[in-house]
């Protein structure tokens, strides 16, 4: 007698068809969000956009000068536009850190892997200081001696800018001197602003971004019709980011996993980041008893010059910003607009640069409850406002922490010899909607159709992107759990070893 269970009542087929079903939508979003955004537009004369541009660095000294050399030109053209660069005296503490972690490093362990914070002229230092030395490891006085010899990013920055000749635009250095991150800084240098209208935007970027000045028209030109539509300019703006690698590590599959990871995440931004953001900005227009959650990211971010001065800054009690900053903006009903247009940003070239940095965005989500305790007890919004926030958060942090798990199980019941045909081509659909097919359609939307073998080469990258996604919040829960805490004393970046394109933005003819 046979007595084997139909598919539909087994788990495996439940797991396959709901992974399905997600990337089916996740496939349709995609298509979506390629129909809507870098499509060619014909520009208005608008009136150009008040930028106070604000330029957080820790450990960038490499990068001081091609910033100044982009910015300062760019900016002329947008009268009243400000550039400050925001150094922190915490690069002198993690030095100290770096130095105590060099100490018994050998000359084998002077690599890129394993001390991805510091710069190839750092670690060619430390070498020689070892070979002069005549010793088989490094003392944590001998690291901390060859590393003072380099300057610190604001003593670059303070030589680089009393080069700039004449005229440019207001140019400005604040030194943090506090312990906090990169929203301490952007904070640190808005308080030295003079700007409160809600005429002129705060504009966070990275040190490595090159917005060109047709982008910045574009955005002009996009806040002169959201104007047009409002009564008003919109208050936060959100420019969302493709990825990246440059092919610098040093074996084949390190590279390849690196390039379906950006890829990977790139496939995120268009699959959910632009949906979630243009949904968020519709309902919360609609008026009251809105839902949703805005998640703003800390790169190219426009938020007028009012509204951050009445949000009190970007949160700094959070291990990251930009989520909370998110968070914030919901409780109080205001709508971000996503760009309609994306900008290119470089990933993680290392595979244990790659790993810490998704452990490290992560933590935005393990913040949520922070945020809910403090905002709540201030009386920014209702315990439903709250208790909807949270629900979505931890939504989407699962669905983050299952990412790795659900691809690895449909592609252990796809290739298994034992799975019943049904659930076999279920787990198969999900695999193609979450890889094959929006690989293609990101492709053909960048004007560059695959063959076959570039399809499936660029599909197995990213399969094996998705099969690593979870482990970085995996690790962030596991670090949590084990010491309590989600701070580390050195900051969990990475030097920007990649060089910066000539543009950030996707230009379109």
């Amino acid at each position: 007698m046979n007595t084997r269970k139909p598919f539909w009542r087994r788990p495996t087929w439940w797991i396959a068809a709901a992974v399905a079903a997600r990337n089916a939508n996740g496939l349709r979003q995609v298509r979506q969000t390629l129909a809507w955004v870098d499509r060619p537009r014909l520009a208005r004369q608008t009136e150009p956009v008040v930028l106070h541009v604000v330029i957080p660095v820790l450990r960038e000294q490499e990068h001081v000068t091609g910033a100044l050399t982009w910015f300062v030109p760019l900016l002329r053209d947008f009268p009243g536009s400000t550039l400050t660069l925001v150094s922190t005296a915490r690069e002198e503490r993690e030095r100290k850190h770096l130095a105590s972690r060099l100490a018994g490093a050998k000359r084998a362990d002077l690599t890129v892997q394993r001390f991805p914070q510091l710069t190839g002229e750092e670690l060619t230092a430390l070498a020689e200081a070892l070979n002069t030395a005549g010793e088989n490891a490094l003392t944590q006085a001998k690291a901390a001696e060859a590393l003072s010899d380099f300057p610190t990013t604001a003593n670059v920055i303070a030589d680089e800018i009393a080069r700039l000749q004449e005229p440019a635009p207001v140019v400005r250095h604040v030194h943090y001197e506090g312990d906090g991150r990169k929203a301490a800084q952007v904070n640190a240098a808005v308080d030295q602003l003079a700007a409160h209208s809600a005429e002129e935007y705060i504009a966070v970027y990275d040190v490595d971004s090159r917005p060109s000045r047709e982008f910045l028209l574009r955005t002009a030109e996009f806040l002169a019709r959201r104007r047009a539509e409002d009564g008003e300019l919109p208050r936060v703006v959100q420019q969302s980011a493709r990825f990246t690698t440059q092919g610098a590590a040093g074996t084949w599959w390190e590279r390849s996993l690196c390039r379906g990871a950006a890829r990977a995440q790139t496939l995120w931004t268009v699959r959910r980041e632009i949906p979630n953001l243009r949904r968020y900005a519709t309902v919360t227009r609609s008026g009251p008893g809105r839902r949703g959650l805005a998640q703003t990211v800390g790169h190219g971010l426009l938020v007028r010059a009012d509204v951050f001065r009445e949000m009190g800054g970007l949160p700094t009690f959070t291990v990251l910003d930009d989520v909370a900053f998110g968070y914030r903006l919901t409780l109080s009903g205001i709508p971000v607009d996503s760009l309609p247009f994306t900008t290119t940003v470089p990933a993680a070239e290392y595979l244990p640069e790659l790993l810490a940095q998704s452990e490290r965005w992560f933590q935005s989500y393990l913040d949520y409850q922070q945020c809910a305790a403090r905002w709540h007890a201030q009386d920014h919004g209702s315990r439903l406002d709250h208790a909807a926030a949270l629900a979505i958060g931890a939504y989407r942090g699962l669905a983050w922490l299952l990412v790795t798990p659900a691809t690895a199980t449909c592609l252990a019941l796809a290739l298994g010899p034992r799975t019943r045909l049904p659930v076999r081509a279920t787990a198969a659909a999900a695999l193609w909607t979450a890889t094959v097919a929006p690989v293609r359609l990101l492709a053909q939307a960048e004007g560059r159709p695959l063959t076959v073998r570039e399809t499936v080469t660029q599909s197995v990258e990213t399969l094996a992107g998705l099969l690593l996604k979870s482990i970085g919040p995996m690790t962030a829960l596991g670090r949590w759990a084990v010491t309590g805490t989600r701070h580390s004393a050195l900051a969990p970046k990475s030097n920007r070893r990649t060089a910066s394109p000539t543009t950030s933005d996707r230009e379109t003819p």
